[in-house]
């Protein structure tokens, strides 16, 4: 039977022990609060998933690949649907509508008009053009159109009966919603009595290529969109795939990993990193492409899209870091549906 003493020696000894655990927990706890403990964890975290990243090579060349497909899609849509809402505004800045008043109309009563249109919401400008003014311009137009240069003919034209009304036209904020002018034009009082037998003209030809322009820039929209989303979910499988392969070879290192104490972030880290670094490089692949070719073909495409050009001169640096923040998005959100499979079966 044990004697008083043995048991005494056997509980300080344990006690020791609790003691000693305890002072090397809290002393590991102070080590990993510290600053350069995080760093070297950073580093090691980079380093790891860099040397993963080139270890294998195909592999990465191939999520590289459709990353970088992702990307030049995405911002193919984004550039064309750019390019052609600047070539609406364009059209539509050119677009006005005409009201059609009485030659006999005095100059103050159309500045009444005039004034009074400028007052509605929906109108941004509203300018007048004489008989005379508009007998010179349509006159002009003959003599430019058919090449007219017999001086006594172009004399004529000039003498001949002036049976032109006043013009007055109007630019709106919304070329589809005429419904505040047509509304002025037949109720109120400065209109009573002045309209031309020339009804006023709501539209022309104008608004069909708009609505032609509108329609293919929502085709060209939806089609983009849904090439690049495509093409997302692609690249998120072969990410996926790729990391998993990676996991799968470094199962047993791991493992030692977790039983030494390893965190979660410090065996996950190294394949967010590796799965970022193919977000990176499909970024910069994606973002140099786009560019050459649109400065490349840009001239040769007409002045309809230089607008874009020179927004993506100036803003090029949020271009590139859209770019960057997307290719990083794809490979982190794959990189972490595989380990956090991986860690979850294990």
């Amino acid at each position: 039977m044990p004697d008083k003493s043995s048991k005494t020696t056997n509980k300080s000894d344990k006690a020791a022990a609790r003691q000693a655990a305890k002072e090397s927990k809290e002393r590991l706890s102070r080590i990993t609060k510290t600053r350069s403990h995080h760093i070297r964890t950073t580093n090691r975290i980079f380093k790891y998933g860099t040397k993963s990243f080139v270890r294998n090579t195909w592999l990465s060349i191939a999520a590289v690949a459709i990353m970088t497909i992702t990307l030049l899609v995405l911002s193919a849509t984004l550039i064309a649907t750019h390019v052609m809402r600047t070539a609406i505004a364009e059209i539509e800045d050119q677009v006005d509508m005409s009201i059609y008043i009485k030659q006999t109309s005095t100059q103050d009563q159309i500045n009444t008009i005039v004034v009074r249109l400028r007052e509605l919401d929906s109108v941004t400008s509203a300018t007048a053009t004489s008989p005379d003014e508009a007998n010179h311009e349509a006159i002009q137009g003959i003599i430019e159109n058919h090449g007219i240069d017999d001086e006594a003919f172009i004399q004529s034209l000039y003498e001949a009966p002036n049976k032109l009304p006043w013009t007055i036209n109007v630019k709106l904020r919304d070329l589809n919603d005429t419904s505040e002018l047509e509304r002025f034009v037949e109720n109120d009082s400065s209109m009573r009595g002045m309209l031309d037998a020339k009804a006023p003209s709501y539209a022309d030809g104008h608004r069909e290529a708009i609505d032609y322009i509108a329609t293919a820039m929502n085709k060209i929209e939806i089609i983009g969109l849904g090439a690049a989303a495509i093409f997302a979910l692609i690249a998120i499988l072969v990410i996926f795939n790729t990391i998993r392969m990676a996991i799968f070879n470094r199962k047993e290192e791991i493992y030692m990993m977790r039983l030494v104490g390893a965190s979660r972030s410090f065996i996950v880290g190294p394949f967010v990193v590796e799965a970022s670094l193919y977000g990176v490089i499909a970024a910069i692949l994606a973002g140099s492409l786009i560019y050459i070719l649109m400065f490349l073909l840009g001239p040769r495409l007409g002045e309809i899209v230089t607008p874009t050009l020179d927004l993506m001169s100036k803003y090029w640096y949020f271009a590139a870091a859209s770019l960057l923040i997307a290719g990083i998005f794809l490979g982190i959100i794959s990189s972490l549906l595989a380990t956090r499979k991986y860690l979850k079966i294990k």
